[in-house]
């Protein structure tokens, strides 16, 4: 009997009283999720950054021998480089943002052009 009487406290020790509901799950695994995201966008930097540094070492050592694409190769410097850095998944996030703004301030505007049209085109 003390035997079950300590797994049950380990396990209120463990889910925190039985204070367990659907909104603080889905918000811890949004928040999870979320620093998981962030640390890959940062990966995907450094490995952007990488790779556009071989690109850059292995253009210039070659003398004109092997072909580089020196647009892409610095490119991937600057945007791997802004993307590795910390705040790289704050300006994804901020930039998708500005997209989402911008596409609702076109769709407003289209539909307040369209009723401009009514009045000067169909008189």
């Amino acid at each position: 009997m003390v035997n079950l009487k300590e797994n049950l406290f380990e396990l209120d020790v463990l889910t925190g009283t039985n204070n367990w509901d659907l909104g603080k799950f889905l918000e811890t695994a949004t928040n999870k999720l979320g620093s998981w995201g962030s640390l890959f966008v940062i990966l995907l930097g450094t490995i952007c950054v990488i790779y556009a540094v071989y690109q850059i070492v292995t253009g210039l050592m070659s003398h004109g021998k092997k072909q580089t694409n020196w647009f892409i190769a610095i490119t991937l410097l600057l945007v791997g480089g802004a993307i590795s850095a910390p705040g790289g998944y704050k300006l994804i996030t901020d930039i998708a943002g500005g997209g989402k703004k911008t596409i609702e301030d076109l769709g407003t505007g289209a539909v307040m052009l369209f009723e401009y049209s009514k009045f000067y085109f169909f008189k």
